[in-house]
């Protein structure tokens, strides 16, 4: 069976690698002020691994490279050469050429490198949930060389990479302009990955085919991917570093200016309608309601004119039943779940 609290190398060795060096090894947060950070993203190395990682499908620019051999001192152009390998040869031709490299980077643009970066995360979010799914579907496969994934080590995986997102957003905003559709591309994102999580407010060993021994003292939010990471997150240590303390996705885009989320307002107050739909105790919800919440209601409040008749308060949770769609299915809860596992133990 998968461990329920692995060890942030278990994570790295699942391909959501930390960006340096705002992210150690060990998972501690590294100090790091801004000209720090602006040397880090304007280092020639780094764009180098930046420009090349686009032509690689699924390596990130800090993962790009790492079995090229050490670039040789010889002044010879020949000793750049690297038989049947033309990404390490343009490797070495733009660490040894100032020309070659100023070439590359005229064609190969940082929106260019933003796009293939961010594509690539998002991939690897889809591939969180369909690692999941298959564990889910299939259970422990029993080798130990197995990327697959149970709720707390999908959580944690999740959450790294959430962290990795807006760190690679954070150090290409801060190195100079990216293109209005690159700045919100992850927005869109993030909120990808919160919708796909409160789509998963289930028990999802319920209906298994499969026999799991379930242990006596097992959380429910090992059983539930939304209870884990919104509704019920396991309580913080006092080693546990801040990207895995944070309120799951929500704390970040509220650090994001307004104009790079927006354009996703709807979807943001569908999401919030969701977990008001979720809350099996309507005079406490999640704290990541009580975000959200007050995100979009600081943003309407300075978009529209307190006078205007078309713009209507939100309902809050401590108004039971107003303001919900007769129509809409009641999604089962955190309660329902409990109570029906407390049912199957009897």
């Amino acid at each position: 069976m998968i461990a329920e609290t692995p060890g942030i190398e278990d994570l790295v060795g699942l391909r959501l690698s930390p960006l340096p060096p705002l992210l150690d090894t060990a998972g501690e947060e590294v100090a790091s002020d801004t000209e720090n950070v602006a040397e880090v993203a304007n280092s020639q190395l780094q764009q180098i691994h930046d420009m090349l990682s686009v032509f690689d499908r699924t390596a990130l620019p800090e993962e790009y490279g790492e079995d090229f051999e050490p670039v040789p001192t010889l002044e010879r152009p020949q000793s750049l050469f690297v038989a049947n390998n033309l990404a390490a040869t343009v490797y070495r031709l733009a660490i040894q050429d100032n020309g070659v490299f100023r070439r590359l980077r005229e064609v190969i643009t940082p929106d260019v490198c933003a796009y293939a970066h961010f594509t690539k995360l998002r991939e690897r979010s889809r591939q969180a949930f369909t690692r999941l799914d298959q564990y889910i579907q299939n259970g422990p496969s029993g080798d130990a060389d197995s990327d697959e994934q149970d709720i707390p080590t999908c959580a944690r995986a999740l959450r790294l990479l959430v962290a990795h997102i807006c760190q690679a957003h954070d150090l290409r905003t801060s190195s100079g302009p990216l293109s209005p559709n690159l700045v919100t591309k992850v927005a869109e994102i993030l909120v990808e990955i919160l919708q796909e999580v409160c789509n998963r407010n289930e028990d999802v060993y319920h209906r298994i085919g499969w026999e799991r021994e379930t242990p006596d003292d097992e959380p429910d939010r090992h059983r539930n991917l939304y209870a884990y990471l919104i509704d019920d997150p396991p309580p913080s240590r006092g080693s546990t570093p801040t990207w895995m303390k944070e309120t799951f996705i929500i704390d970040r885009l509220r650090r994001m200016p307004a104009n790079e989320w927006r354009h996703l307002l709807e979807r943001l107050t569908n999401i919030l309608d969701q977990m008001r739909e979720y809350a099996s105790d309507e005079d406490n919800p999640p704290t990541a309601y009580a975000k959200l919440d007050r995100m979009i209601q600081d943003y309407t409040a300075e978009a529209f004119e307190p006078s205007s008749s078309s713009v209507q308060r939100r309902p809050t949770l401590g108004v039971s039943g107003e303001g919900r769609s007769n129509s809409m299915q009641r999604r089962p809860t955190l309660a329902d779940q409990r109570e029906s596992r407390r049912r199957r133990i009897g």
